[in-house]
C-alpha cells in the first residue's frame, strides 16, 4: 500500500490532498495498474507518456527497481521535478501526438488519466501503436461517475462536475469502441472513479 510519505512527495493537488477518501481511492487504482502491469507478462521496458510528475512510474519504478522506465511529459516543470526524485527515469518532452521522437523500444506502453485532455483521441491512440509496443495499459476516468464525485465534494459545480481541462467524456462503451478500433483488448476493468484497460496493437 502507498503510504502517505509518498503522497507529500508530490506537488499535484491531487496527490498533496489529505482527503482520506481520495487517498483510498488513488491507493486502489495504483494497486489496479500494478496489477496489469503483471498481467502484461515479461516487460523489460516502460513508457509512460503524460508522466508528470512520476506519481505512477515512481511508485512502479521503486517496486520493480530491475525494470527500465522511461516517462514522456509536456511540461519541462513536472519533468524537472519528477528527475529530481527518480533518477533512474529517463525523460523526454513530447507531446503525445509527437511520442515516436522518443528513442528506444518498449514492451509496455502506460498512458494513464491523459486520452480525455486530448482533442483527437483517435490520432493519440495510433501514435502509442505505432511504437509497437508488446502492450498498452490506458486509462480515462469512469463518467458519469466521475463527473458525480466532483460534484458530490462540490468541484467544478459551474462545470456540471467536469474538470476545465477535460475535453473528452469516456463511459465504458465509449471507451471500449475507441479501443477496439486499434487494439485487441484483454482487459477493460474498473476502479472508481477510473476505467483501466490492457490491450496488444492490432496488427
Amino acid at each position: 500500500m502507498i503510504p502517505d510519505s509518498y503522497f507529500e512527495r508530490f506537488e499535484t493537488p491531487k496527490y498533496r490532498t489529505r482527503n482520506p477518501v481520495q487517498r483510498a481511492l488513488i491507493r486502489r487504482f495504483v494497486a489496479q495498474v500494478h496489477a496489469l502491469f503483471l498481467e502484461a507478462g515479461p516487460v523489460e521496458s516502460v513508457l509512460e507518456v503524460g508522466v508528470g510528475e512520476g506519481f505512477l512510474s515512481g511508485y512502479l519504478s521503486e517496486k520493480l527497481p530491475e525494470k527500465r522506465f522511461t516517462g514522456v511529459d509536456v511540461n519541462e516543470a513536472d519533468l524537472a521535478r519528477l528527475r529530481a526524485k527518480f533518477s533512474r527515469i529517463a525523460t523526454h518532452a513530447a507531446n503525445i501526438y509527437d511520442v515516436g521522437r522518443v528513442p528506444g523500444r518498449f514492451d509496455l506502453v502506460i498512458c494513464a488519466e491523459v486520452l480525455e485532455h486530448v482533442s483527437d483521441p483517435d490520432r493519440a491512440l495510433r501514435a502509442l501503436v505505432d511504437l509497437k509496443p508488446k502492450h498498452l495499459l490506458l486509462t480515462v476516468p469512469h463518467e458519469p461517475w466521475f463527473l458525480l464525485s466532483n460534484l458530490l465534494r462540490g468541484k467544478n459545480l459551474s462545470r456540471l462536475g467536469n474538470d476545465p481541462e477535460h475535453v473528452q467524456l469516456f463511459t465504458s462503451h465509449r471507451f471500449r469502441s475507441l479501443l477496439e478500433r486499434h487494439l485487441t483488448l484483454e482487459r477493460l476493468t474498473r476502479s472508481y472513479p477510473w476505467l483501466l484497460s490492457l490491450g496488444t496493437p492490432k496488427g
